[in-house]
């Protein structure tokens, strides 16, 4: 859509400073508002131009650099971009970028739209902290001129956009460092190991819950799993058969299962459809794998 759909476009940054978070807006004139339309044109000009549905971002997924992604904005590990799509008057600074460059977390842009809608664009700044270490010259006058380190140089894209339901996401690594994914779902990751037990109950979740607690690994697969709408028809005879095919180490007690604990996340990896072998070579050497990524074909 054009840049006069618009009724506004407004630049800001989160930085942290002295240890606190500080999300403020930074006035800019209409070039600068021109350099931010043309990054969420080129967003959406990219792979979001790809034809199809764009794909539920998982966090365990392996993705490659650009992807088309989207995630409900109510995710339960999203309060913190929820946060900064509801804040009504963010405050507005004239902020001298130079002296905190370095602590800039993320930039944003918010656009709102003449029908009174609003989506904030977010970048990870990865090409203004690589300028802090640069001589810069520019033309001025036909002469050239030295640049200071207080540049801020903006990227040819964001990594994510916030709607008022859902996130764009086409930089999965910048999403989840703003996002801070690893670490929210690390937090909440024990409960929601335990409450599994529900729904499979020949599985001892409680005593997989403390490992997972501490490991971001298993953390994103229990997430995972979590999301999985069959674990209720899971066979605890062929869970077996396959734990013992690919080696991962298991004990019954009390009619449960309990992964040895050098062996619980691939064990996981198992209720996640990512642990897989094959046996196709004419010797019986059965060959053991897990995959980055696991969507269905068929």
């Amino acid at each position: 859509m054009p840049i006069e759909d618009y009724r506004n476009i407004e630049f800001g940054i989160c930085a942290i400073i002295e240890g606190e978070q500080s999300i403020v807006r930074i006035p800019i004139d209409d070039s600068v508002r021109q350099f931010l339309y043309d990054m969420h044109e080129e967003f959406y000009n990219t792979y979001f131009a790809i034809d199809g549905e764009p794909e539920l971002y998982e966090a365990s997924e392996k993705y490659a650099t650009s992807e088309k992604l989207i995630i409900p904005l109510n995710n339960e590990h999203l309060q913190s971009l929820r946060d900064l799509y509801n804040q009504i008057n963010i405050p507005i600074e004239n902020v001298e970028i130079g002296p905190i460059a370095k602590s800039i977390t993320y930039y944003f842009a918010i656009f709102r739209h003449n029908d009174g809608s609003k989506k904030i664009a977010v970048k990870r700044p990865t090409i203004f902290k690589g300028l802090l270490r640069k001589k810069l010259i520019r033309f001025i006058d036909d002469t050239l001129q030295g640049i200071g380190d207080d540049v801020f140089k903006l990227d040819n894209d964001f990594d994510f956009i916030i709607h008022q339901d859902d996130i764009d996401i086409l930089h999965p690594i910048g999403f989840n460092f703003i996002a801070n994914m690893e670490d929210e779902i690390l937090g909440s990751a024990a409960d929601a190991t335990r409450q599994l037990s529900a729904r499979i109950e020949f599985v001892n979740f409680n005593f997989i819950a403390e490992f997972v607690g501490h490991s971001k690994t298993a953390a994103k697969l229990i997430t995972s799993i979590k999301s999985r709408d069959d674990l209720e028809r899971t066979s605890m005879l062929k869970l077996l058969e396959k734990c013992n095919r690919i080696g991962v180490t298991v004990r019954e007690e009390n009619g449960q299962i309990l992964p040895d604990e050098a062996h619980i996340v691939r064990f996981l990896e198992i209720l996640d459809r990512r642990g897989y072998d094959f046996d196709i070579l004419d010797d019986d050497t059965l060959e053991i794998y897990v995959a980055a990524s696991r969507k269905k074909i068929g």
